[in-house]
């Protein structure tokens, strides 16, 4: 018996972040447990939380909030950059790109936000926060 599994553009898109972002905390943890000795302990005890939550999250056992991203960063001496580029399309590709037009936004005041479904937005500001 054979399985079919399909993944979305949008769920495939998601997974590959989460794990580039994932793998660059594993490289600084590396990183700094080599040149200072600095372990998961560590880390949990620097952000104030058991080590196993940062082992969880480390492998990807548990999701990583932006926050936590941004936390284990501090405690590790490092500073996070995010950055949204324009996608390429790569030569040979055979999947045209998917991405969102301006017909998929709404200026509500000073925010643009995303018409996701009928009835329900998210919002994004243009003065950060």
């Amino acid at each position: 018996m054979s399985f079919r599994i399909s993944i979305s553009p949008k769920d495939r898109t998601a997974g590959r972040f989460v794990s580039r972002v994932r793998r660059s905390i594993q490289k600084a943890l590396a990183e700094e447990a080599q040149k200072n000795g600095l372990t998961q302990s560590d880390l949990a005890r620097a952000i104030g939380v058991n080590r196993s939550v940062i082992s969880r999250e480390i492998r990807g056992y548990k999701d990583l909030s932006l926050s936590r991203v941004a936390e284990l960063a501090w405690a590790l001496g490092r500073r996070p950059v995010f950055t949204m580029e324009e996608p390429a399309v790569r030569p040979g590709s055979n999947q045209p790109v998917q991405t969102m037009t301006s017909q998929h936004f709404r200026q509500v005041g000073d925010h643009k936000v995303l018409a996701a479904k009928p009835g329900s937005y998210t919002l994004f500001s243009a003065g950060g926060y």
